[in-house]
């Protein structure tokens, strides 16, 4: 029984849809954005197909005018987990972005998918960041009024660098999250990563940054969609209000759950705002990282 690797077309569409129906209890974005893989040219989806049956794939996707690559949706069929097949089509994908002269290969994944991240060390790829992760889901919890006397300040991509730069203790990472994207802290990075999303920034009296937050909007299946924030701060009640604010606007733009990217202190202090469910208690979203330009 031997095993074919091949790039996906169109075609596949069915076997994508058939491969991720278990995944997820049915909610996985694979199929939906599969199309788009196979008519993107930064994309290239791979398969490993078994008896003409599609049993893993993965697509890498070239981040436009760079030397970034993504290891995105890595999925293995039911049955088949456990053999060997996810690493395989890992460094499949690693092979396909040195010839892409891809230099720096991202690879995202929970803390909760250990299968997945050793996917990922097996193919020589480190952890490079690791940030707080939890959902809130309509209806909203209850929670506190944000304090009228703190008014966050709306900016662009370029003046968040700036006052990152300015106040180092705020970003200690190299990347920077955003809605299961990460991407450099450098001004150029947060431009890719931020360019559809809302900014603001709490500036204390002494002109020093408190904390600041981004929402980006991610469509779902139908006409749910999900705000996606970073949160970054270095004042608990700073803390505090950006949770309640960011509450109340997804609720009022009618989003259906909010997903919450932090820093490594607001990770800490999500803990005490007492809603945050069991689940995510110690529950991270990983960045891994392979270097190709070695």
């Amino acid at each position: 029984m031997s095993d074919i690797l091949r790039k996906l077309v169109i075609e596949d569409h069915d076997q994508v849809n058939t491969l991720c129906k278990t995944i997820w209890e049915g909610n996985d974005y694979v199929p939906e954005t599969f199309p788009k893989w196979v008519s993107d040219s930064l994309s290239t989806p791979l398969g490993i197909f078994r008896d003409e049956d599609l049993v893993a794939l993965a697509n890498l996707e070239k981040v436009e005018g760079t030397t970034i690559g993504w290891v995105e949706g890595l999925r293995v069929k039911e049955g088949y987990r456990k053999s060997g097949l996810g690493s395989k089509l890992n460094e499949a994908v690693v092979k396909e972005a040195k010839e892409q002269e891809i230099k720096t290969l991202w690879y995202a994944t929970s803390s909760r998918n250990e299968p997945s991240q050793l996917v990922a060390e097996k193919s020589g790829f480190i952890k490079a960041n690791t940030t707080g992760y939890f959902r809130l889901y309509r209806p909203y919890p209850a929670h506190s009024r944000p304090s009228p006397s703190i008014v966050p300040l709306q900016i662009d991509a370029s003046r968040l660098h700036e006052l990152i730069l300015a106040n180092p203790d705020l970003v200690e990472s190299t990347t920077f999250p955003l809605a299961w994207q990460f991407d450099f802290k450098s001004v150029e990075g947060l431009s890719r990563l931020l360019k559809n999303s809302t900014i603001k920034v709490v500036i204390n009296e002494s002109g020093d940054v408190d904390g600041f937050y981004c929402m980006s909007k991610r469509d779902r299946k139908g006409d749910t969609w999900t705000a996606a924030y970073t949160v970054f701060t270095t004042n608990r009640s700073v803390f505090v209000d950006i949770i309640s604010r960011t509450i109340d606007e997804a609720d009022t733009l009618g989003a259906d759950r909010s997903v919450y990217f932090l820093g490594p202190r607001a990770t800490e202090w999500a803990l005490t705002l007492g809603y945050v469910e069991e689940e995510f208690i110690g529950r991270r979203f990983l960045l891994y990282e392979l270097n190709l330009s070695i």
